[in-house]
């Protein structure tokens, strides 16, 4: 899939399943090289985020098997502490492996990770964090080196975060997983977000022994062997809030089933306050949007629970759409506006200065209209025939910001590089074309 088509202006309506999360499954993936045995992960969606990571542990010496939604991952002793650098540099959660190989075999090789150009995502927390246990550090232009030979323990070591930063988070509670048991770290000023508590309940799940996670400190007290377990992980709250988003953008009635509400409450009270109506139950959500009413925002991206970075795009398609003049300041990424030239295409008036986007709403964007050849659920058109306005993803949540746009534009458009769109949803066309929407894949 490298190009998308939309014919826009038609409300979603339907129901879908959300897959498992991406950026929970990442981890819990190299978290499995702490484990003596197997791990069976379930809900796990055809992802390219995930096909890479499960590339580089096969290359670790994982034994993968992967049928249907299902992968087992065999990890008996790992035959390599050098991660490809290929695979590496193509997803940022190559990162992880970092700490999980650190406390099984003692060392690492690491290429800087790569992943979407959203900032320059500095690892220095990371190799901070590390450096607090006894880690010791060599880098270079391109690869990280790392060795530790943990010590045993009299007392608690305090470990210390300047930023609770996900990744980092999640590296340090890898590598202080296993070790001498009894060894216990309390780790100071962690990251809350729910992909933080997965990972450390797929770990207890394996023997581990952490406490803490969804707060600010977590201990975890070492231990000197996990075993296999058989886990599934939580849904995709940043997918389930790309469709909340864009049923409102359209106008719609969708339910949502495998969700877990509560981890989308901030985006669902912003949606309340534009006039959606919104029914939860402990795993579904029904949104319906019959009318939008006026409302200025002032967002400010914040880690969780506050407003999600990897929302931002998506909901200035809403507040591009709805009667306002509204805010946006994005704290974590500096390059997340790279898609704000694209939806003035449509005829969005945003305006970017530093870190900070201005929205004032209008009624209505609006794409180039184009001949009978046009895509439709049940048709693929002539590609050279049916352009409309061509709109280019530069990276994965822009990407599909630029899909909600075109759903809610009269005409037709044409998104280029739709392959970052697939790093983090199995099939979003075949998700909308279920909700009734105009969209097609193109090679």
């Amino acid at each position: 899939m490298s190009k998308l088509q939309i014919i826009g202006g038609t409300p979603l309506r339907g129901t879908i399943t959300i897959d498992g999360a991406k950026n929970s499954l990442l981890p819990i993936m190299t978290a499995c090289l702490l484990v003596n045995g197997s791990v069976r992960l379930r809900n796990v969606p055809q992802i390219s985020d995930l096909h890479q990571m499960l590339h580089i542990l096969a290359g670790l010496g994982c034994y993968i098997n992967r049928q249907g939604d299902t992968v087992k991952i065999d990890v008996r002793q790992p035959s390599t502490y050098v991660i490809d650098a290929t695979a590496a540099r193509q997803i940022r959660g190559s990162i992880f492996v970092m700490g999980a190989l650190l406390a099984r075999l003692g060392a690492v090789e690491l290429p800087y990770p790569g992943g979407c150009s959203i900032g320059s995502r500095p690892i220095d927390l990371h190799l901070n964090l590390l450096r607090q246990i006894g880690v010791k550090i060599k880098t270079s232009a391109s690869v990280i080196r790392a060795t530790y030979t943990p010590k045993r323990q009299r007392h608690t070591t305090v470990l210390t975060l300047d930023f609770p930063s996900v990744g980092a988070t999640e590296n340090i509670i890898q590598a202080t997983t296993l070790g001498y048991a009894g060894n216990t770290y309390q780790i100071i000023g962690v990251a809350k977000e729910p992909e933080i508590v997965d990972l450390c309940n797929f770990l207890n799940q394996c023997g581990a022994q952490i406490t803490g996670a969804g707060t600010d400190t977590i201990t975890v007290t070492s231990v000197a062997r996990l075993h296999g377990t058989d886990y599934t992980p939580i849904p995709d709250r940043i997918n389930t809030g790309s469709y909340l988003i864009a049923t409102a953008v359209t106008g719609g009635d969708v339910t949502l089933r495998n969700v877990i509400p509560a981890h989308n409450q901030n985006l669902i009270n912003k949606l309340r306050a534009v006039g959606a109506q919104i029914n939860t139950t402990s795993d579904s959500l029904r949104i319906v949007v019959k009318h939008r009413r006026r409302q200025n925002f002032a967002i400010h991206t914040a880690p969780y629970p506050g407003f999600p970075t990897d929302l931002q795009s998506q909901f200035c398609v809403l507040l591009a759409v709805n009667r306002g003049h509204s805010t946006i300041t994005e704290n974590l990424f500096e390059n997340r506006f790279r898609y704000v030239p694209e939806l003035r295409k449509l005829g969005a008036q945003i305006t970017v200065q530093g870190n900070q986007a201005q929205i004032r709403g209008v009624t209505q964007l609006h794409a180039q209209t184009t001949p009978n050849l046009c895509p439709s659920a049940y048709h693929v058109p002539d590609s050279a025939a049916c352009t409309g306005t061509t709109l280019h993803a530069t990276d994965l949540r822009g990407g599909v910001a630029l899909v909600i746009a075109a759903l809610a534009a009269n005409g037709t458009c044409t998104i280029d590089h739709a392959e970052y769109i697939a790093r983090g949803h199995q099939n979003i066309v075949k998700d909308l074309q279920q909700l009734g929407a105009n969209i097609v894949a193109l090679p």
